[in-house]
């Protein structure tokens, strides 16, 4: 059986996309108004920007959206 070609490029990034969460430990998510961290699944993008494998990025990454977004206020969490 033949494979094509954008099937098996399909399969590949998701196993490297795969590959790579299971590096990350720690992700900034948003804090709701009652001072609870939002639940919401993170979407790919939030994978590739907002996931870190250490907290001193994820610290970094954290401040940035602070200072992007004045009045919104997030946190680190481990997975």
């Amino acid at each position: 059986m033949k494979i094509k070609s954008t099937t098996a490029f399909r399969a590949y990034t998701t196993m490297r996309a795969n590959q790579a969460k299971a590096t990350k430990r720690f992700m900034v998510k948003s804090v709701n108004k009652d001072g609870s961290i939002s639940r919401m699944a993170p979407t790919k993008a939030a994978w590739q920007n907002d996931a870190f494998e250490d907290s001193d990025a994820a610290e970094a990454r954290r401040a940035e959206l602070e200072r992007l977004n004045p009045g919104s206020r997030f946190a680190v969490v481990p997975l």
